[in-house]
Parts: structure tokens; sequence; C-alpha cells
């Protein structure tokens, strides 16, 4: 499988250790704050079923065409997520995208995350799967999407769910 999606959140250099913590600041100095996502950017996270033949299951294939089972509902949706940015990952200097939760939303995402901790989750944008990882710690406020392909992939990703430019 494809270098998997890191779900990060960031504590004095900590990946994954701490709940609330927001990742390092995004290079880009216009969207340190981040920018809305569109409504209808249909942005979701979803527990990958271990049992490919699970009911009520979305099939999606991820890129490297490999038929997952996702679990419905979706654990975070386009609603949840007050805003994206591009940021970059402080272990290999990658473009990530950055994306912070609405308060209303954080005491259910940390529930949800604290749940699947050590269970796979794909990140997907429509009917996309950008990535698939294993949840290696609780996050609330704010994650990182790293392993894309490149600044372009990351530019391009933000544009197409914020309608913007980064």
């Amino acid at each position: 499988m494809r270098s998997s999606l890191l779900i990060v959140t960031m504590a004095l250099g900590a990946c994954l250790s701490a709940c609330t913590q927001a990742p390092p600041a995004p290079a880009a100095s216009e969207t340190q704050a981040g920018v809305a996502p569109l409504a209808n950017a249909r942005i979701q996270m979803r527990e990958v079923a271990e049992d490919a033949k699970r009911p009520g299951a979305t099939t999606l294939k991820d890129r490297d065409g490999n038929t997952l089972s996702l679990i419905e509902p979706a654990f975070v949706t386009t609603a949840d997520i007050a805003s994206v940015a591009v940021g970059t990952d402080g272990h290999n200097g990658q473009d990530t995208l950055v994306l912070r939760f609405t308060d209303a939303a954080a005491p259910r995402i940390l529930a949800a995350t604290e749940a699947r901790v050590g269970k796979r989750v794909a990140f997907t944008i429509g009917d996309q799967v950008l990535n698939v990882a294993v949840i290696a710690g609780p996050f609330a406020q704010s994650m990182q999407v790293t392993g894309l392909d490149g600044s372009d992939e990351a530019h391009r990703l933000f544009t197409e769910i914020t309608g913007k430019a980064p």
C-alpha cells in the first residue's frame, strides 16, 4: 500500500502524542489562519472495515486500486472543519493539509478517535481516497494530512476544498 496518511497533532515535536495541540504553523503566511472549506467539498474520514462485505459499508478504491469498505457514518465530515491550510510536515519538509476542527465538533472527534486508536481510517475528498492510515493517538482540535504527492497535490487539494488558491 502507498505511503499512508498520517494523522498528526504536534506537541513539542512529538507526533500523535497530544490530542488537542495544533500542528506546526503552515509555511505560507497568507494561509496560516486557514480558509473555511466549501460546503460541497465532501470531506470525510471513515474507519476501514476489516470485513470487505460489511453490510452498509461504502466501497471505494484507494490510489493503488485496492478496494476498501468504509464504515458509515463518517466520524469527520466537511461540517466539522473550521479551516484548511497548506502546511509543512515537521519531519520531512513535505507540504501537508492542515485541518482545524470546529469547537462544537472537537469533543465528538476526540471520542471517535479515542475509540479508533490502532484502527485503519480512510481520508476522502468526494469519492477519492486520499490516503489510509492507522490512528496512533486521539486528536480533537486539528490534524495534518501528510503523504501527499508533493506541493502540487497539496495546493490542488487546498483549491478543491476551499475554492481558493493557496
